[in-house]
């Protein structure tokens, strides 16, 4: 699926939400991202505005921005203030602007949370415009860069709240754009949520920040700082100087794929391209460079990065980095299980270049091989189960707190198990994804250990269930395309059920067809059903 038709599907929907019956597209940038081919009015160029009419105004306005242009003055909003040269493009065209009309633009990530930004979305505001809506486009939608850009809303109404969401595909960004225009929201990206404060600093950021409340929520002994907080000393050097070494310290690269590390003879980049942290006895200096290379810790940084040429990290920035920290036990147990791993893979590939050698040692060590394998592989499940929870639900991604339980009540409901069978039925039927039975909506997992109590003798039985309405409604056929396994993370147990593209429709009670549309389940019928089988299935 190309990015531009994911996007060009955003746009024309945006268009039709708003019954826009004028609309115009301002085409700036030669790597040419957003377009309304049915506009009725097109202009290029720098001289623009030349072409439109003095007193044009148009319900919905496409700007097609360039990336990375330099900064100049402006007058704006009764003051004078620096803006990026796109920047006063758009302003200029939100002039365009309707009553009731829209105005929709490219910009660099992470739209105006940096630190000019804010003065420039107040100087709009005193011109009654308003930023409503900030959406990530999919990867390599640009051509020419690597930087992956935003799509900003404008409008002449103030709604307080920001929305925000990504595009991942073409229905999805579809049902974004009717959300977005009917003023609807939800708890995630997927399907577009409002921010409270309308303070917006990046989708990186964002989603890091719902990562870590997860986090904090599953492990209840880990408490967040910013960087800032626990930092003793943040020092950098000049070109062709090197840092010194300090006990209880990080190094965090400001540009590059270089990562982070508590060792700085390990560094091989030059030393004016990094930041010397020096920590408070509050975060081991081995833990903190463990946290920055973990997913969410690089989630973070990328976060942080700042340009349109050359994305760097600021030590300003920095200071402002979260990072989740646990009890120095925890950390204790963490650092010296990263180290033991370190030495394990160490073993294991000196035993892999030696083994074509010396192949009679293979059997003597089969057996402790196969153990390690079964006991790191129980713990990646429950590490992608807390992961998957942090992330949230999506396109393959639902949560169910229980199987058949109405946990309002207490009480065993049918209905709670048909809404499960008919997510994995969609699952099968569109591109795959995974059920956690066990965890809510907001994340949290309980489990179902209460579950299994009141309704099942012991998790065999629950799983014996499980399997049989899965034979009796999904049917015997579609097993090949589905796991479903118990996964243990101490205090609860997860039904984890991961699906597979079935090649074949399948149909819940042989009859009824649903699909995964972002994160919801939909009903096919008719037609909408014929083609979509035809479309799905003959790929």
């Amino acid at each position: 699926m190309h990015p531009k038709s994911i996007v060009g599907n955003f746009v024309e929907a945006l268009a039709a939400s708003q019954f826009a019956e004028s609309a115009i597209a301002i085409k700036l940038s030669s790597d040419s991202s957003l377009d309304l081919p049915d506009a009725e009015t097109i202009v290029e160029g720098l001289d623009w505005l030349d072409s439109v009419g003095p007193n044009r105004r148009y319900d919905f306005v496409v700007v097609d921005l360039p990336l990375g242009m330099g900064r100049k003055k402006i007058e704006i909003g009764g003051s004078t203030i620096s803006a990026r040269g796109n920047w006063v493009e758009l302003s200029k065209a939100l002039h365009l602007l309707a009553p009731k009309g829209l105005c929709v633009a490219i910009v660099e990530p992470p739209a105006f949370g940096i630190s000019e930004g804010p003065k420039f979305q107040e100087a709009l505001a005193n011109e009654g415009f308003y930023l409503n809506g900030v959406f990530n486009v999919p990867p390599n939608l640009l051509t020419t860069t690597a930087i992956r850009p935003v799509i900003v809303a404008f409008s002449r109404e103030d709604q307080s709240n920001l929305f925000v969401a990504e595009l991942e595909e073409e229905a999805q960004a579809v049902a974004i754009a009717q959300a977005f225009s009917r003023g609807e929201e939800s708890n995630s990206l997927h399907e577009g949520m409002s921010l409270a404060d309308g303070g917006f600093d990046g989708f990186e950021s964002l989603k890091a920040r719902l990562q870590l409340d997860r986090l904090e929520t599953q492990y209840k002994d880990y408490k967040s700082y910013v960087l800032g907080e626990i930092a003793i000393e943040m020092n950098m050097v000049r070109s062709g100087e090197s840092l010194e070494h300090k006990d209880n310290s990080i190094y965090v690269p400001t540009v590059g794929t270089s990562v982070v590390t508590d060792d700085l003879s390990s560094v091989t980049i030059k030393h004016h391209n990094i930041i010397q942290v020096v920590l408070s006895d509050v975060a081991k200096s081995q833990y903190a460079a463990a946290f920055f290379r973990s997913d969410l810790g690089l989630l973070i940084l990328r976060s942080l990065t700042r340009g349109a040429v050359i994305p760097r990290i600021s030590k300003s920035d920095l200071s402002q980095a979260q990072i989740a920290v646990p009890s120095s036990k925890e950390q204790a147990e963490i650092v010296r299980s990263h180290s033991q791993l370190q030495t394990l893979t160490a073993a294991i590939a000196n035993f892999q270049r030696e083994l074509a050698l010396n192949p009679g040692s293979a059997s003597a060590i089969r057996g402790q091989v196969d153990s390690m394998l079964e006991t790191i592989g129980g713990l990646t499940e429950a590490d992608r189960v807390m992961s998957l929870s942090r992330e949230g639900e999506s396109a393959t991604v639902e949560f169910k707190e229980s199987f058949s339980l109405d946990v309002r009540k207490g009480t065993k409901e049918k209905y709670i198990e048909l809404s499960a069978l008919k997510t994995i039925v969609a699952f099968l039927n569109t591109n795959g994804g995974v059920l956690l039975v066990g965890v809510t909506d907001a994340g949290d997992i309980p489990g179902i250990r209460y579950e299994v109590e009141r309704f099942h003798k012991n998790t065999d039985t629950f799983l014996l269930h499980f399997k049989n309405k899965l034979k009796q409604r999904v049917g015997e056929q579609n097993y090949p395309y589905i796991n479903h396994r118990l996964v243990n993370l101490g205090d609860a147990n997860v039904l984890m059920v991961d699906c597979k593209p079935a090649k074949s429709p399948c149909y819940l009670d042989g009859k009824e067809f649903y699909v995964r549309t972002n994160p919801a389940t939909d009903k096919l019928e008719g037609p909408q059903l014929v083609e979509y089988v035809q479309n799905h299935f003959n790929k």
